[in-house]
């Protein structure tokens, strides 16, 4: 029915999605969830459940704001909202998909001008389904007096997608003859401006035109320019060799045309790819536990927790690394450059330098094991850096040490248990002899 109210469209409209949305959280023990459960709870439910809702209607900016402050809230902290302070990363990264820096979950805007875009494309091809047959009844028929809020917000959208899309003409019915793609040389709007500029209906389809014979008198102004008269002599000879079958059109994308026109790709399309940080690949191929991907992600944006990022907030008093008094923990100096990991490298990079960043730790471990596997380097990589992470969360929060032995065994035994989460197919031996190499 919003689709028909002649007034706009409100939040208080739709705080039932909200609603719904924050009645999940009672009956989820969030606290006893990893970052990347609580990743997974937000993309398949939070994020699933008002797709329906975003297919058909625009949403207010203002509704999808409260969603997105719910997703955020349950990503970062398990609860209904967060400060900034719980956020590591800023939530536009994270609604990235995971090649351009995020962790894949969807930016609820462009989701949901990409469902709208997909129902655009189901109008103008002629398919049928409950909600292009209440569309065409209302407003292809005349059963509405004026044109709703809702309807105008969908109408603006298509410019969008006519530039995404060209036309394979069918009977011509759908198809814009001044705005559509339909002629090998392009959209003639800009092909023929001067024509253009004379054109007293500029949304007459290419079916009218046809057969009309041409652009006639009637639709164009009483007396025309120079380069109006040769763009029409052109158009003229052009129109002649048109011919139009009895199927309807069919609309592919522009830069792919083998492509279908899922929700997906017009989501792809309206995304901006961005710069990512490096390691994009040890990041994510791999078959560590997801877990470990996204302390690592958060490790590559250079968002991690150290003593040094804690002080600069005042959380801390002192940046000093526990481990060794006098010096500012810093990301290269947690994972790489702490005294105390200089015989764990030793033994994990034998003969090699010892790394002086987090990134080149990754980057010497994955190069270990890389001319067998990438993933088997990849894994190797996340491991040793998850390794080092806990053994510092055990002296912080537990007053624990732990050695060179204890730190290799523990390596060890994940890169031993995480090859059990290893495709089928892989060949896992060459990290199992590095594995059996790490322990005495």
């Amino acid at each position: 029915m919003a689709t028909r109210t002649t007034a706009k469209l409100s939040p208080a409209a739709l705080d039932a999605l909200v609603v719904r949305a924050e009645k999940k959280f009672p009956g989820w023990r969030t606290s006893l969830l990893t970052l990347a459960g609580r990743l997974t709870l937000t993309g398949a439910v939070l994020t699933a459940q008002s797709m329906h809702a975003m297919a058909v209607v625009p949403l207010p900016v203002t509704t999808l704001q409260q969603l997105d402050r719910l997703r955020k809230g349950l990503f970062w902290k398990g609860a209904s909202k967060c400060t900034g302070g719980d956020c590591q990363v800023a939530w536009e990264l994270v609604c990235r998909d995971i090649n351009d820096g995020g962790v894949g979950l969807k930016d609820l805007a462009t989701l949901n001008t990409s469902l709208l875009l997909k129902h655009i494309h189901k109008l103008f091809t002629g398919v049928r389904n409950p909600w292009t047959d209440w569309m065409r009844l209302w407003y292809d028929e005349g059963h509405a007096e004026e044109d709703t809020p809702c309807w105008r917000q969908l109408k603006a959208l298509i410019p969008q997608y006519r530039a995404m899309t060209m036309v394979v003409l069918g009977d011509g019915q759908t198809t814009s003859f001044w705005h559509d793609a339909w002629a090998e040389v392009g959209r003639l709007s800009e092909v023929l401006p001067a024509l253009y500029s004379h054109c007293l209906d500029v949304d007459v389809t290419v079916a009218e035109v046809v057969a009309a014979g041409g652009l006639t008198a009637v639709a164009l102004q009483p007396r025309l320019t120079a380069a109006a008269r040769h763009e029409l002599e052109l158009l003229s000879i052009a129109i002649a060799d048109v011919m139009l079958g009895d199927i309807h059109d069919d609309r592919v994308f522009v830069d792919s045309p083998s492509e279908a026109p899922t929700t997906g790709a017009f989501y792809r399309r309206i995304r901006t790819p961005a710069m990512a940080p490096p390691l994009s690949d040890i990041n994510w191929v791999s078959f560590a536990p997801k877990k470990v991907k996204i302390f690592f992600w958060i490790l590559r944006h250079g968002r991690t927790r150290t003593r040094d990022s804690l002080h600069r907030h005042g959380a801390l008093d002192s940046p000093d690394c526990p481990f060794c008094p006098g010096q500012s923990e810093d990301l290269d100096h947690l994972f790489a450059r702490c005294p105390r990991l200089a015989v764990f490298w030793a033994r994990v990079l034998p003969g090699r330098s010892p790394p002086n960043s987090a990134r080149d730790a990754a980057e010497l471990v994955a190069g270990l094991l890389t001319a067998h596997d990438a993933q088997l380097g990849h894994t190797a990589a996340l491991g040793a850096l998850w390794i080092v992470w806990k053994s510092w969360n055990r002296m912080v929060f537990d007053g624990i040490c732990l050695d060179l032995d204890a730190m290799a065994r523990l390596l060890h035994d994940h890169l031993m248990l995480w090859c059990c989460r290893a495709p089928r197919k892989l060949d896992v031996s060459p990290l199992h002899v590095w594995c059996q190499s790490l322990v005495p």
